[in-house]
């Protein structure tokens, strides 16, 4: 898991959110129940910058709208500027988690290291 604060300006909006870094996901998606956090009604969704796309999760296909300049700040460590994506229908799945996806990885250059002995994971990001 990791914990991050999402920020979306547009919004005036920070919500806590715990993610599953999941390295099989090309996409960092915020799901339906941190959605909900964020308060977003449908006419603010509508006017909100970004594109529609469909995305494969779970063996089923959900409606996303990709949300540009979304900032995840981790702790006092860092911040990343990126695009995350936010479903705009959920009535198929709307227990899907927040996943962390391949796209923060390539974005911070960051490597995932996880040791089962120690039962700790943590992410080494390049300068």
């Amino acid at each position: 898991m990791a914990h991050f604060i999402l920020r979306v300006e547009e919004l005036s909006r920070f919500v806590p959110i715990n993610a599953i870094v999941d390295t099989g996901s090309p996409i960092t998606l915020i799901g339906p129940l941190d959605t909900k956090k964020m308060r977003i009604s449908k006419i603010q969704l509508k006017k909100l910058d970004g594109r529609h796309k469909p995305v494969n999760i779970g063996g089923g296909k959900i409606k996303t709208k990709i949300i540009e300049k979304s900032k995840l700040k981790f702790g006092n460590e860092f911040e990343v500027e990126m695009p995350v994506e936010i479903p705009i229908e959920d009535e198929d799945n709307p227990t899907q988690p927040s996943l962390l996806g391949v796209d923060f990885m390539l974005t911070t250059k960051a490597k995932l290291f996880f040791d089962p002995h120690k039962k700790e994971a943590y992410f080494e990001i390049e300068d």
